[in-house]
């Protein structure tokens, strides 16, 4: 009989964030791997859509995923004030509907990012993963909850997060880091003097920090120097435009937006050195696993990135060259040092390509 996996998720598609496209990007290596592979969730956006073709087209692929798009008569998203409660009740009522409706025997495989989906899947005894990315009191509450099934296991992004579940049964959950996706990043062996950020520019509301690469003090003696910011945040590449304008450094800038995985591979793969750049807040401490270092592994880039604890556990991190945060000199001590390093692809970087995780992800389900 077919394998069929299911991932239940309240994200909506098409979007730009990272998650969305390590969404996309599980499943078609799962799919590759024999698997038929269905995404069920929400169309709760005005530009949400399950057309198979309008998803392809923005994520770069050609596998076959079943699309399951289900309507969304709930409050969140239509109204502005109390955002976060209305988040709150909706999650929880169409993860209760949906696994209701969708859920199917304990023959299926699901894999999902939302806690409720999980509890909801747990109650039924169904072989259910959970990836848990951060931690609130009522996800632990939950996946605490969900872990009493035989058949649900866990697997977190990192290993504050694992420490923060404090399973009874450590074997029930296991961590697994974000991973760069084999289609679209690998490394060309000539190097331009391109620095690129790739990614958001506003983390739930809040600046990364991206202001210190506008520092007026920022003098970079390179010939051909660039900073490329690659992002789809809109919002936040208006604010750093006026910072260019206004800036008084000597380095060339350059923003790209709407890029999609091919193209921003293509970028990292001649470029020199990537910027891991995150505020100081709690989730950025101890939550992240950020996928573009990952794809900058693969690329065979020197990192820059914010001293933080998540960033210090990181895989590989040893070759990381960190900086104070909000520290103009020492970023601008860790940019030049890593400007000047030889670049090079670690041989271990491919134990987090995408390839991999879907596997190290199958395997919880044994």
């Amino acid at each position: 009989m077919e394998k069929k996996l299911k991932y239940i998720t309240y994200q909506t598609f098409p979007a730009k964030t990272a998650n969305s496209i390590q969404t996309i990007s599980t499943l078609k290596h799962i799919n590759r791997l024999g698997i038929s592979t269905a995404l069920i969730y929400p169309l709760r956006n005005q530009d949400s859509s399950d057309n198979l073709d309008q998803i392809r087209r923005q994520y770069d692929f050609h596998d076959e995923i079943e699309l399951v798009g289900t309507i969304h008569p709930l409050p969140f998203k239509k109204f502005k004030i109390l955002e976060k409660y209305w988040y709150l009740m909706s999650h929880f009522l169409w993860s209760f509907f949906t696994v209701q409706k969708y859920y199917a025997s304990q023959d299926e495989l699901y894999l999902t990012r939302s806690e409720w989906v999980f509890y909801f899947l747990s109650k039924k005894n169904a072989k259910v993963v959970y990836e848990c990315h951060q931690i609130t009191k009522l996800k632990k509450t939950l996946v605490t909850a969900g872990l009493k099934s035989d058949n649900s296991k866990v697997i977190a992004l990192t290993d504050d997060i694992k420490k923060e579940l404090q399973p009874h049964n450590d074997a029930k959950v296991g961590v697994v880091s974000s991973g760069y996706d084999d289609d679209f990043f690998y490394n060309q062996p000539e190097k331009k003097n391109h620095v690129v950020y790739a990614g958001s520019l506003y983390r739930f509301g809040e600046s990364r920090g991206l202001e210190i690469i506008f520092e007026n003090t920022l003098k970079l003696e390179m010939s051909d120097l660039k900073i490329i910011i690659i992002s789809s945040d809109e919002k936040g590449i208006k604010s750093i435009e006026e910072k260019i304008i206004n800036s008084k450094s000597n380095v060339d800038y350059q923003i790209l937006q709407k890029l999609n995985q091919k193209q921003v591979g293509e970028i990292l793969s001649t470029a020199k050195v990537g910027l891991l750049i995150n505020n100081t807040s709690r989730h950025a401490n101890l939550y992240t696993s950020p996928l573009k270092y990952f794809e900058y592994l693969a690329s065979g880039l020197n990192v820059v990135a914010t001293d933080l604890n998540s960033h210090r556990n990181l895989p590989l991190s040893d070759d990381i060259d960190f900086y104070h945060p909000n520290d103009f000199n020492s970023f601008q001590l860790a940019l030049n040092s890593a400007l000047n390093k030889k670049n090079q692809t670690p041989l271990t970087a491919q134990d987090y390509s995408m390839k991999k995780r879907v596997n190290k992800i199958l395997d919880y389900f044994n």
